[in-house]
């Protein structure tokens, strides 16, 4: 009698081709070794189709790789998430953030900021009416300031824009 077995489809095969009845140990490790190399080829051929791949080669003569591997340390991800990214924010002509963290840390605290003067504003005396006054403008200008950053970190100006400034 056979056990069930949490691998079904190894064990499915090794029972449709006979070897768990009449074949040895080696033979069933043999067997066992085909189905994996099968199924392995198959899983890959079929993420091929979903996810293709490319070989890239960075020569380390002329220093592409070391600039390659220096600026994905400077974004903090791997070699490979960093081609990756880069490629797609070349395409779609945008910036690659150093430290995404650190920007979203610094939304959310231009967010607390405006938060707490919204707070303060709203608990502001009547006679006070040049203070309220202020208040509201640094209000007006956190809203604006958050607002220009998230636009700086999500629409970044292009490389282009940037040297018509400069000229």
């Amino acid at each position: 009698m056979r056990k069930s077995h949490s691998n079904s489809g190894m064990w499915e095969y090794l029972d449709s081709i006979g070897v768990l009845e009449k074949g040895t140990d080696e033979e069933i490790k043999a067997a066992k070794r085909a189905y994996r190399k099968q199924y392995f080829l198959l899983q890959k051929r079929k993420q091929r189709t979903n996810k293709p791949e490319y070989t890239v080669a960075f020569s380390k003569t002329n220093g592409e790789h070391s600039r390659i591997t220096e600026a994905a340390k400077k974004h903090n991800r791997t070699v490979t998430a960093f081609i990756r990214v880069a490629a797609l924010a070349y395409i779609t002509q945008t910036f690659v953030v150093p430290n995404a963290y650190q920007l979203a840390r610094l939304e959310q605290l231009l967010s607390e900021c405006l938060n707490e003067i919204k707070t303060i504003v709203r608990t502001k005396e009547r006679h006070f009416w040049e203070r309220e006054q202020r208040l509201e403008l640094i209000e007006k200008r956190i809203g604006k300031l958050e607002t220009q950053l998230n636009e700086l970190i999500t629409n970044p100006p292009l490389l282009n824009d940037h040297k018509n400034q400069i000229a």
